[in-house]
């Protein structure tokens, strides 16, 4: 019996440092994207964006220059996005050592920190989850790394395929007319959204016309180029045992790139994933979803009838696009005009981009912006309502 006891001790012990992670960091979200620390060839830390959906690892040009990283030119993103290839590079969190000789690729990020209102100075993901199991621990902010398969196996865990180098999850969407569709879904940490349907889906299912009201605006990825992107509502979509009621959603127009892929419905974005701690395994083929605190959140559309950016400078933020009939197309707010403050704090000074972006998503508020544009600085109400 003794025996026994001390062999099953011994099983304990051995399971519970088996499931010790490797590495665990601090991670920040910033608006809907996850932002970790890494070094590349001995560099200070840099802020990389995880994003699940990156099928290789980027580096912003300016930061490969400042590291006199030697480059080699390439094209990126079926041809639509110039870059170079740094080989032979050492990329490190903190004290531990991820992974040598792995590929980076330069590229000018300029046009996303615009849309995203912060400097990065990089993208990461499958580079990281080929050669390691991650959980992504959204109570505590903390990214932890393990070793494959020595990793905890907690919530429910969702079989997945690869596809380009992304995880695809199987997955069903009810339109609002009732029509159910099953499709398989990109599972992508660094898509800020809910639900987005690539437009062969999309176009098939004229998914448009089915998701009751709705509006478009114009949203870039890696490359420089903008494409329409519609919003709308689903009665409801599922993956594994998990499922989302009224769930607002994006439609894409893209012609080229991940959201024109044919053989995919379109992207599971963070928007949901954030609802859930999540583990990824890319030897066993399982994502874990547990859910945590933020899973009975709410969730927010567009309420202003605007969408903003930082300008070239990134010392101002700009009116990007006024939706049509929306609360602020009737008060006069014009594209490209700078919005100066939000309820007399002022932009960038008193309040960041992500704070911005909060407060013009409370329903039933009304706040005060004070705008600059032909020339002379315009003071507005602006009642809140939700665009969907």
């Amino acid at each position: 019996m003794k025996t026994f006891a001390f062999l099953l001790s011994c099983l304990c012990t051995s399971w519970a440092f088996a499931q010790k992670p490797v590495k665990s960091i601090p991670f920040e979200i910033f608006g809907d994207h996850i932002i970790i620390q890494l070094s590349v060839d001995g560099s200070e830390p840099l802020d990389f964006i995880f994003d699940s959906g990156d099928g290789i690892t980027v580096i912003d040009e300016e930061i490969a220059d400042r590291l006199h990283l030697v480059k080699e030119s390439v094209v990126l993103n079926e041809g639509t996005v110039a870059g170079s290839l740094i080989k032979h590079n050492k990329l490190e969190i903190g004290d531990y050592l991820l992974e040598k000789n792995i590929k980076v690729y330069a590229t000018d990020l300029d046009h996303l920190e615009i849309s995203l209102g912060r400097d990065f100075d990089g993208i990461i993901g499958y580079d990281l989850l080929h050669h390691h199991a991650v959980r992504i621990d959204y109570d505590n902010l903390k990214f932890e790394i393990y070793d494959h398969g020595q990793h905890p196996k907690k919530g429910e865990p969702v079989s997945f395929k690869l596809n380009t180098a992304i995880p695809t999850i199987a997955g069903q969407v009810v339109l609002n007319n009732g029509e159910s569709h099953p499709g398989t879904f990109f599972v992508m940490t660094g898509a800020g959204t809910t639900l987005d349907f690539n437009s062969p889906f999309a176009n098939k299912y004229d998914v448009i016309h089915k998701t009751g009201e709705h509006y478009s605006y114009y949203v870039k990825s890696i490359s420089d180029i903008e494409t329409k992107h519609y919003e709308g509502m689903v009665k409801s979509f599922s993956f594994g045992n998990q499922k989302f009621d009224d769930l607002p959603i994006g439609i894409s127009q893209a012609t080229s790139g991940t959201q024109a892929h044919a053989k995919v419905a379109g992207i599971l974005g963070n928007k949901i994933l954030s609802r859930y701690n999540v583990i990824f395994d890319l030897p066993a083929k399982l994502i874990y979803f547990e859910k945590n605190k933020n899973f009975d959140d709410h969730f927010t559309v567009n309420c202003s009838g605007i969408d903003i950016q930082l300008s070239s400078d990134k010392k101002k933020v700009l009116i990007h696009q006024v939706f049509e009939g929306s609360a602020a197309e009737a008060v006069g707010i014009e594209t490209n005009a700078e919005l100066v403050s939000i309820d007399g704090q002022r932009a960038l000074t008193d309040v960041n981009f992500v704070e911005i972006q909060k407060m013009l998503v409370q329903p039933g508020k009304t706040i005060k912006l004070l705008v600059a544009q032909n020339g002379e600085e315009k003071s507005v109400n602006l009642a809140l309502k939700p665009l969907l």
